[in-house]
């Protein structure tokens, strides 16, 4: 390799983690101070660049806030791949996707004091980002449910609904858990959901 191609390489490097440290700056003042009190000078000081370098990166706030949902969504996107290539029984699978996807938005998102105006900016500004992860993880449990009939482990039938209604009514009951408190609580919380609910459903 030449100096010159080595130079790049860092450079590049240097580019990709100045970038995430804006990102993960940002991302914990929105959740800490809300998105409207946060500004594009605190994030600069947070993230120690000069707010110059700032908007090199983003130019507006909007913009950099659209950059952390994109981030999330990969983040929650990779994790639900992960949790649909476990090879574990159907309560335990379930769980992990649930995780995966509500888990990952409580811990990031709904946690925060802020919760209600970060969930706002979000839809109003990157609406079409959550999309493709929200019906990755749809399909995910439409087929772990699917699964689970063929298995013969679960006979949604027998309570009047379809694959896909016990699908989409699982996810509903499951959302439940993100009214709790702390972390701790929405797990066990979020666990206990899966229980009863699958209990419903069994063959």
């Amino acid at each position: 390799m030449s100096k010159a191609q080595g130079s790049a390489l860092r450079k590049s490097a240097g580019t990709v983690d100045k970038r995430e440290v804006i990102i993960t700056s940002a991302l914990d003042l929105f959740r800490h101070y809300g998105y409207r009190r946060t500004s594009m000078e605190d994030i600069a000081r947070a993230a120690a660049v000069a707010k110059g370098t700032l908007y090199l990166y983003f130019k507006s706030k909007d913009e950099l806030f659209e950059a952390i949902c994109r981030s999330l969504a990969e983040q929650v996107a990779e994790g639900v791949t992960k949790a649909e290539a476990l090879d574990l029984p159907l309560e335990p699978k379930l769980t992990a996707l649930m995780e995966a996807k509500l888990g990952f938005v409580y811990r990031w998102i709904l946690s925060s004091p802020h919760a209600a105006e970060l969930v706002d900016s979000g839809s109003r500004l990157s609406e079409d980002v959550f999309g493709e992860v929200h019906d990755q993880f749809h399909n995910a449990v439409r087929h772990l449910v699917r699964e689970g009939v063929k298995a013969g482990e679960l006979d949604p039938k027998a309570v009047g609904l379809t694959e896909e209604q016990a699908a989409e009514a699982l996810i509903a009951a499951a959302c439940g858990a993100e009214k709790a408190p702390d972390e701790k609580s929405f797990r066990a919380q979020l666990a206990a959901i899966i229980r009863v609910t699958l209990r419903g459903l069994r063959a």
